[in-house]
């Protein structure tokens, strides 16, 4: 753990105290007995939280926490006050405290605090509360136009470049926002997620921007958006051509200035993110069309990934089944049956690789042994007759399936072919035979 606590009290010996069993759970921290102390401490940008005092002899707690907010925003701040100053306790976290504590401190309820606040910027997919690396994501194929697509975005992500992620429903344009924050040099800040068109414009106004203390009726305290959630990290837009006029362009003006304003705000806020988009949509034609601002799309896309659908890429299926049923709980050692398989290749797959998951997780659900059959499959992928006895579905060369089949149980068996024979339940001879015949070697 490397964030450093300011511990803002007059009193010495209650700060040394707390230090040490701070230190005692691997943070670092720093004492400041007065305001001036504090400011200069915070100055250096080095504190991840702060432990405030309400009172601090002559001086007022509450005027240094609003100095605090003032300055820096987004630190979170703990109160710390005596039984007496509860009802002043819960007017600071009115002003911006994230919570507070009482005297005699309860040192493990007080973990639990800086824990939660030093974990409150963080959202799923983000880099943890403690300031751990972000995790890339597997991206699954073998199809040498993903393959340079993923290149594409490892180079991307090691930019600073807004990005723009097309492609349809389920293709993965989230999974690919990921990718890109886990390997860029923001991996250790914040990844923060919305979906645009979950929210009605009054909402994403208030949920991108932020409001003030009393900007409507409601709103009893003072409210950060996601942009200032994100300053550090990566910001994600899905959906973005959803966007009304209004938001696209006060989205427009954070990106060229690098500033947001909070509703009912006067002042504006310093942000500093990485700003993905996605879309399902054609913005181009939107742009062309006058539905979507050109200057917005033009500062969007600096880098532009397409995601192709599956459809175009069905050679990667029977790798993403094997990866779906590893990841399924309790498929250990199932597969699917070629009649199955040959569904799978031969199917549209308008949901692309969400619709995929989704249908091995239900054929895997309803498999009675260990073999996936195509009456397993879900009702809606199967053409008229198939599943019934002697039925076989035509639209992909069996030929083809066999190659795939063999691929995938090879990849399963870590390439040994002894085991991937016994898995298809053929001798090694036939093995052998059949990877000569589609060209896959055929070495022991």
């Amino acid at each position: 753990m490397h964030e450093i606590i300011l511990i803002i009290d007059d009193k010495v010996q209650f700060s040394r105290s707390l230090g040490e069993n701070l230190q005692d759970l691997g943070y670092r921290f720093r004492s400041a007995t007065c305001a001036a102390e504090a400011i200069a401490e915070l100055k250096t940008g080095e504190i991840s939280l702060v432990l405030l005092d309400i009172v601090l002899g002559e001086e007022d707690g509450l005027s240094v926490l609003q100095r605090i907010r003032a300055a820096h925003p987004r630190l979170p701040v703990i109160m710390i006050t005596g039984y007496a100053s509860i009802s002043t306790a819960v007017s600071s976290m009115k002003l911006g405290a994230l919570d507070y504590i009482q005297k005699p401190v309860n040192f493990t309820v007080l973990s639990k605090l800086i824990d939660n606040a030093l974990g409150a910027a963080a959202a799923p997919g983000s880099a943890n509360r403690r300031g751990e690396l972000a995790e890339a994501p597997r991206i699954v194929t073998g199809q040498e136009m993903m393959k340079t697509l993923v290149a594409k975005a490892k180079r991307i992500a090691e930019t600073n470049l807004p990005v723009l992620l097309c492609g349809e429903n389920g293709t993965g344009k989230e999974v690919f926002a990921d990718f890109i924050h886990a390997n860029s040099p923001r991996r250790s800040r914040p990844l923060i997620k919305i979906n645009c068109a979950s929210f009605p414009e009054s909402l994403l106004d208030n949920e991108l921007f932020g409001h003030e203390k009393g900007a409507y009726t409601g709103a009893d305290a003072a409210f950060r958006g996601v942009f200032e959630r994100a300053d550090g990290g990566t910001l994600f837009l899905d959906e973005v051509a959803d966007m009304l006029p209004a938001i696209q362009a006060k989205i427009l003006r954070a990106l060229q200035n690098n500033e947001v304003r909070r509703i009912g705000g006067d002042q504006t806020i310093k942000v500093d993110v990485r700003f993905i988009t996605a879309t399902n949509r054609n913005i181009a034609k939107l742009v062309a069309e006058h539905g979507f601002r050109e200057d917005l799309f033009y500062r969007m896309n600096a880098a532009t990934l397409e995601i192709p659908p599956l459809r175009d890429r069905k050679e990667d299926i029977p790798t993403l089944v094997d990866y779906f049923l590893d990841a399924h709980p309790g498929t250990h050692g199932l597969r699917l049956s070629a009649d199955a398989m040959n569904v799978l290749l031969s199917h549209h797959w308008p949901g692309n690789v969400r619709e995929l998951k989704n249908t091995i997780s239900y054929a895997a659900s309803l498999a009675a042994g260990d073999i996936i059959e195509t009456t397993d499959l879900p009702p809606g992928l199967l053409p008229a007759g198939v599943g019934a006895a002697g039925s076989r579905p035509s639209a992909a060369p069996l030929a083809d399936v066999e190659r795939l089949m063999i691929e995938s149980m090879l990849r399963q068996c870590g390439n040994n072919k002894k085991r991937a024979a016994q898995a298809l339940r053929i001798s090694r001879n036939t093995l052998y035979s059949k990877l000569r015949k589609y060209g896959l070697g055929s070495d022991p």
